[in-house]
């Protein structure tokens, strides 16, 4: 997705340096330090260049850190190889000094680290935009406040991933590698090659790539700058019938799965402590059909229940808890999605259960689907607003998309409402942006 960077009041001036800690000077088996180290800011993020160092043993990759390292994927270490000069980091908070370092590292030894300081302006505005897969496999790019039509960013592709500045990747059509599509419109190059993909790519807020190795089932990642893919989750072989697997990353690069058979699921990933789930009923949780995450180390699950009701319902795992529970007590047919500060939902008004759409019923099902509200869960608690102008379609887990600001983006599959759709953060009448269909929503 495209994040259109607007800085409301003006930079703070930027400390750039090169201090270098009071260490001694690097043997013959280490690299020197870097050169000629700095750092420029544009709204919300900030990117660090560098030079090579000009003494000292050779350089096999560089170590490059912010602090604080809030909202970061790797705790905010980057690890980058030899050929890197420049590093961005995004998500950065309003008026906050963060202290830069790079250091090179050699075969034997580490070089001296050279920190740099930049002051993020006191407010920041983002514009965000939704990326969406059409029916085609073309990467569609849409405003995230409903201005505009949709645009093709990337052509005939099975799934995608993007970054915070618009780059978008997509898997090569034999799924063996990383094709990268600028977001200046410049022609796409591979990435990475030789890989064992799936259509599900993912992607944090600084690039870094995830997918599951179709061969292993292991979760695979591609760091920014680098060729090379590295394991960063064993799932323990690949998903069967027995046990099915959901997962997401978050903005801030943690990894979460969610699987298992309705008598013994399970969560676990890379930030959070995996469990085993437990019911207070003492019965089983049920069919894992979706999962979401926050960064605040919230997990939230939709589950289909056993049995022929056929209802999904969204639950929430603190963390910590082995015991989700409910976001709400009425079954209803719902909408799902999740930012970094929490989760949105949309339920319909009224649901009936599935033996009622079946044909052989005599009734049917004619419950009222219109979406009253929208409920959020964060970390101030729940609120909900007024909603208007959209119906629910089927049944099912529905995983939508949210903007930091709360604006959450829906697929309609049938019904009235059929289509893509906006729901603003306040709330009010919903905005549909497309009458066609579209799967794997993404706001970033």
């Amino acid at each position: 997705m495209y994040r259109a960077l607007i800085t409301v009041a003006a930079a703070a001036a930027l400390v750039i340096g090169g201090v270098a800690p009071a260490t001694a000077a690097p043997s013959s088996s280490a690299p020197g330090a870097p050169t000629t180290v700095r750092v420029t800011g544009a709204g919300d993020s900030a990117t660090v260049t560098w030079g090579a160092p000009k003494t000292g043993a050779k350089v096999t990759g560089w170590k490059v850190t912010i602090a604080p390292a809030q909202h970061q994927p790797g705790n905010g270490v980057d690890r980058l190889p030899a050929k890197a000069r420049s590093d961005r980091f995004g998500d950065l908070t309003p008026k906050t000094t963060y202290r830069f370092s790079v250091r090179a590292i050699g075969a034997k030894k580490t070089g001296r680290t050279i920190l740099v300081r930049y002051t993020t302006p006191s407010v920041v505005d983002t514009t965000q935009s939704l990326f969406a897969l059409d029916a085609s496999g073309n990467v569609v790019r849409f405003a995230e406040d409903g201005s505009g039509a949709g645009k093709v960013v990337a052509a005939n592709g099975t799934g995608f991933a993007a970054d915070d500045v618009g780059d978008v990747f997509t898997p090569s059509a034999d799924h063996t590698a990383i094709l990268f599509h600028p977001a200046d419109g410049s022609a796409t190059r591979t990435l990475a090659t030789g890989l064992h993909l799936t259509p599900d790519l993912r992607a944090d807020v600084a690039g870094n790539l995830y997918w599951i190795d179709s061969v292993s089932g292991a979760v695979q990642k591609l760091p920014v700058g680098s060729s090379t893919a590295t394991t960063v989750l064993d799932l323990g072989g690949t998903a069967s019938g027995s046990d099915q697997r959901f997962w997401t990353v978050t903005s801030d690069g943690k990894v979460v799965v969610f699987g298992g058979p309705a008598s013994k699921t399970y969560v676990k990933g890379t930030g959070i402590a995996p469990r085993s789930l437990t019911s207070t009923s003492g019965l089983g949780i049920g069919y894992p059909a979706a999962v979401l995450a926050d960064s605040h180390g919230n997990v939230y699950l939709d589950i289909r229940s056993p049995g022929a009701a056929g209802s999904w319902a969204w639950y929430l795992l603190k963390p910590g808890a082995t015991a989700p529970s409910v976001i709400e007590p009425r079954l209803a047919f719902e909408y799902g999605a999740a930012n970094a500060d929490g989760f949105s939902l949309l339920q319909s008004a009224e649901w009936c259960a599935a033996p009622a759409e079946y044909p052989t019923s005599h009734t049917g099902c004619k419950v009222d689907r219109t979406i009253p509200d929208k409920l959020v869960v964060g970390a101030g608690g729940k609120s909900t607003v007024a909603v208007s102008g959209i119906t629910a379609g089927s049944r099912g887990p529905n995983t939508g998309a949210a903007s930091d600001d709360g604006d959450v983006f829906v697929d309609v599959d049938s019904g009235p409402s059929a289509g893509l759709w906006r729901v603003p953060a306040s709330g009010g009448a919903a905005q549909q942006l497309s009458s066609a269909q579209y799967s794997r929503l993404l706001v970033i």
